[in-house]
């Protein structure tokens, strides 16, 4: 069974590594956080089936070009094999994450209407006969991919220079279907896709660009890829700093620092923050600690910390503006990550 059984306490001190740059008096890493999706599936639904319910897109809609000193026009690009290569994308990224014990696709559209722009879900006969056949207990639907794309071009008057663009905005309407458990859900996903092309020639500049129907195929692969974040919890990277002060007791916990040794940092810290009596230095250490608590994955005590060092900072003599903002966004980043903690532990299960 592929269901990730870990419980997020587990997830979140596994980082990537921590490497410390130095950047204007502080030091610079990128940790990997792990954020929540904006679908839960329930912990026994480990059969997942993903099911094409779209209409195709008339050529005729959705496409635009604007060439300069020209009005903007509509033109015709067929776009109707849009949601079957995004829902193969969609499918081998879910395979990837190892989320679900079995994935299956189906990419022929059950969707028999022909009105593109009303969106129609799935009846319960069609949903019985697919989770029969594919043994599936859950089933993402996407019910319609619309795109907007629009061909124009800019003349860059301080390079002397044409650029030719594509841009594609796709969204997605999908249906999430639990049926032994009657739930269904909506969700609506939103992704742009951006082609550029430069040159001093015109026609070279829009020569640069892909043909404009294997430019929305190719965005179709690409977003289809990049909607598993929705489904599924995902790591993204996060910028985190840490203050550098001359203080040779606050040096050695800065050696603990650059092998790891968050516990050896942590207590070298604390120490010295006991009878600190500069109030400034004692915040900045304080929210060093509740860095290195979000490191080892404890984000109620970095959160803890980040709030002694709020106050500790407002309460110095002299306010060190600068230093108080990177606390404060540290704060906010904290409150939001202790807010998704149980979203997470419900979305991965417990061991």
């Amino acid at each position: 069974m592929f269901r990730l059984k870990q419980t997020v306490r587990t997830f979140l001190v596994l980082i990537t590594g921590v490497v410390l740059t130095s950047c204007s008096g502080m030091l610079y890493t990128t940790i990997d956080v792990l954020r929540p999706a904006k679908v839960s599936f329930p912990v026994d639904v480990n059969h997942l089936l993903i099911v094409n319910n779209t209409i195709s897109q008339p050529a005729s809609y959705g496409h635009k070009t604007e060439l300069i000193n020209e009005k903007q026009r509509n033109v015709s690009v067929d776009a109707d094999s849009l949601p079957v290569f995004a829902l193969a994308s969609f499918a081998e990224s879910v395979l990837e994450k190892e989320f679900f014990s079995t994935v299956n696709l189906v990419h022929e559209s059950r969707n028999s209407g022909d009105n593109f722009f009303t969106v129609a879900l799935p009846d319960n006969d069609t949903l019985k006969v697919l989770t029969d056949k594919y043994g599936a207990n859950g089933l993402i639907v996407l019910n319609r991919l619309m795109v907007h794309d629009q061909l124009g071009e800019i003349y860059n008057q301080e390079t002397a220079s044409f650029i030719a663009y594509l841009e594609a905005r796709y969204e997605y309407n999908w249906s999430i279907h639990f049926p032994s458990k009657n739930h269904v859900f909506s969700l609506t996903t939103k992704d742009t896709v951006y082609w550029e092309s430069e040159s001093y020639s015109r026609q070279r500049a829009f020569d640069g660009l892909p043909d404009r129907r294997d430019a929305l195929i190719d965005g179709a692969l690409i977003t289809g890829q990049r909607v598993v974040n929705k489904f599924i919890p995902y790591w993204e990277q996060a910028d985190r700093y840490l203050f550098e002060l001359s203080d040779k007791k606050f040096k050695s916990g800065m050696d603990s620092v650059y092998v790891k040794d968050w516990d050896g940092a942590i207590r070298i810290w604390n120490d010295l923050i006991q009878n600190m009596k500069n109030q400034s230095q004692k915040g900045k250490i304080a929210y060093n600690i509740s860095v290195l608590y979000e490191i080892k994955g404890d984000i109620k005590q970095a959160y803890d910390y980040s709030n002694r060092a709020l106050e500790t900072l407002l309460n110095a003599m002299v306010l060190d503006y600068r230093s108080l903002m990177f606390v404060v966004e540290h704060n906010e980043i904290l409150k939001t990550r202790l807010e998704e903690l149980e979203l997470l532990d419900k979305q991965l299960g417990d061991e």
